[in-house]
């Protein structure tokens, strides 16, 4: 079992830097804008070869303020209070710079009704001076306090060395295993991320496949920043799904922090093995949606589509929009759609299904002599044309190069000479016959050369 702790405070004390530097990644989005975070984040770190489950939460606000306001913050406030339920115990992050606010009296209030242990930690303690500021953080009556500043990495040995400390006074002997973090393993884990522009459904399509509201949800475009991830277990298979943010065209990027979280977005790919594509049905296929698609291809990734909100199709109109929708898509062949309303549920076993049909598809091995003898079949069907110089290009034999994404390795002469289209033709005609309709494949063309052309030369 794996010890919970939630990092609590209110806007702009550090949490997301501490979370990043303890992850030793940058899965949380760290600016000077206020409630950059809004769900809560997992991550893991060590501490003397023991592991720790981190959670970073959004920054939390006075309740009674968040009344009036729209329901994001207080989704956000939601998301927070059950991370601090969940854990084991809780790091409290306050700023040295601004000192004690009636923010966090309110904040420590809160926590303290979770009847969890507390930790405070006081991070920006480089910028000036700060002795009569520090004091007055012993006001709150916490035993525990730790004081860093995680922009110069100061006080960092100290921090790990108290928390390590408090980990063996408190749970060493006596711990709730209920609330311990759930380590489960099952032989075959597959990391899926779902990408797509702003507002087609991501976030509803895995809450629905979690059967919980893991993320928030909400009409407002670029609800989701981070990067958040989430485990489903299902017939001894772990499915890890990453939500990602709304990716826009890039002049209608408006902020630095739209910037950051749509780079993430895209870089996250590499990190999966399935890439499923949610396109809002209702909007259509439109360029933005071509250009993910495009993106997800250069990947070399596996991926589907799925287009969502399908039940405000009229049943009239449903046969005409799905024929655009080929048309729109006939670039790339073979692809699965799944048309389907995570809203309300349905279809959500065909997701599963297709993401198990992709996992299979990627643990496939060819043999050269099988790869071979499909390259002849191809070039049997359409002999290839001759190159510019007159010389006859011949393909002679195929091997596998690595697998996820496939990469096949094709040698031969003149083969700089092979038209574009003739590539793409033997690409879809591999794909065909090898059965991997949904995984690209990556072609290299590899000239052999001659072992007595230098004796030619000197003659």
């Amino acid at each position: 079992m794996i010890l919970k702790i939630t990092l609590v405070g209110r806007s702009n004390v550090g949490k997301s830097s501490i979370f990043n530097f303890l992850t030793q990644n940058n899965s949380s989005l760290v600016s000077s804008t206020k409630q950059t975070t809004r769900d809560r984040n997992y991550g893991f770190f060590f501490i003397k070869n023991h592991k720790f489950c981190v959670i970073d939460t959004a920054g939390i606000e006075y309740i009674e303020k968040l009344e009036g306001k729209e329901s994001l913050q207080i989704d956000s406030y939601k998301q927070t209070r059950i991370a601090m339920y969940e854990s084991n115990f809780l790091i409290f992050v306050v700023d040295a710079y601004t000192g004690v606010t009636h923010l966090d009296f309110f904040i420590l209030k809160k926590i303290r009704k979770t009847n969890k242990p507390i930790f405070l930690l006081i991070n920006k303690i480089d910028k000036i001076n700060l002795n009569s500021h520090v004091v007055d953080f012993y006001n709150f009556g916490i035993e525990k306090i730790c004081k860093i500043s995680i922009l110069h990495r100061s006080g960092i040995s100290d921090f790990f060395e108290k928390i390590w400390i408090f980990y063996k006074e408190i749970f060493e002997k006596k711990y709730n295993k209920d609330i311990f973090y759930n380590s489960f393993k099952s032989e075959i884990c597959i990391n899926v991320c779902f990408l797509g522009k702003p507002n087609s459904g991501k976030s509803t399509l895995i809450n629905s496949l979690l059967n919980k509201n893991r993320m928030i949800t909400s009409p407002i475009p670029g609800t989701t920043r981070d990067i958040i991830k989430d485990s489903l277990y299902y017939k001894n298979i772990e499915y890890i799904f990453t939500d990602t943010a709304g990716i826009k065209k890039r002049n209608k990027r408006s902020t630095f922090l739209e910037h950051i979280s749509e780079k993430n977005s895209i870089n996250i790919i590499q990190r999966n093995q399935v890439v499923v594509i949610v396109i809002d049905a209702f909007v259509g296929v439109c360029a933005q949606d071509l250009s993910i698609i495009h993106t997800t291809i250069k990947s070399g990734k596996s991926f589907f589509i799925v287009l969502n909100k399908w039940d405000l199709i009229s049943l009239t109109k449903k046969t005409k929009i799905k024929n655009f929708i080929k048309n729109r898509l006939r670039f790339i062949k073979n692809i699965t759609v799944i048309y389907m309303t995570a809203l309300y549920k349905t279809g959500m076993s065909k997701i599963i299904n297709q993401i198990n049909i992709i996992y299979k598809e990627s643990l496939k091995t060819f043999s050269t002599s099988y790869l071979t003898n499909i390259l002849n079949q191809a070039i049997l069907q359409h002999p290839l044309p001759s190159g510019v110089t007159g010389k006859v290009i011949r393909l002679k034999y195929a091997h596998l190069g690595q697998k996820n994404p496939i990469f096949i390795i094709i040698h031969g002469t003149q083969i700089q000479h092979i038209p574009l289209t003739y590539k793409k033709y033997l690409m879809h005609f591999f794909q065909k016959e090898l059965q991997i309709q949904n995984t690209p494949i990556k072609l290299f063309f590899k000239n052999n050369i001659n072992p007595y052309i230098h004796k030619k030369n000197r003659k």
